[in-house]
């Protein structure tokens, strides 16, 4: 059963599906998200930064819901019942960007720099992919995901997309 959970995993990261960019409402998409992975994380407290501007992003809708689930996500178990995520939202110009932080244990400069690659995972479930999936779908929708300094103490993550 594992064997085969891995065996689907590294066809879905292997296999691109067509992207279909289309017209979003970038703090409707985080707010949805959030509200989405509250319920799972009951013991996690969110805090919601969104930009008065109403960035919107040209992408495709599963992609970034896909982005910003794993991050938030991986935040929110990072950050362990009593912790805390936060999610920013910034417009202006070509780009749009989404932070997540959260008030983990952070990361060290030998995970930051592999943290990307496949199969690479400092958690004790999982299969490592979650990340090098993300990072893979905000570059196929023109974007990227990268690690930035911790407003929270813990890991940071900033996702660009085009506007």
């Amino acid at each position: 059963e594992s064997l085969e959970r891995r065996v689907r995993a590294f066809s879905d990261f292997a296999s691109e599906p067509e992207v279909h960019p289309d017209d979003l409402d970038l703090n409707a998409v985080v707010t949805e998200r959030v509200a989405l992975l509250r319920p799972a994380n009951p013991a996690v407290t969110y805090h919601v930064r969104l930009d008065d501007g109403r960035p919107r992003v040209h992408a495709d809708p599963d992609l970034v819901n896909g982005i910003l689930t794993n991050l938030m996500q991986n935040a929110a178990e990072a950050a362990g019942p009593g912790g805390e995520v936060l999610v920013e939202t910034r417009g202006g110009g070509e780009q749009v960007t989404i932070e997540v932080h959260d008030s983990g244990p952070g990361l060290s400069d030998e995970a930051a720099a592999t943290l990307f690659e496949p199969t690479i995972t400092f958690k004790k479930h999982g299969m490592g992919l979650g990340l090098s999936i993300a990072k893979k779908n905000a570059l196929r929708s023109g974007g990227d995901v990268t690690v930035i300094p911790g407003a929270l103490a813990g890991a940071a993550f900033r996702v660009t997309l085009p506007s």
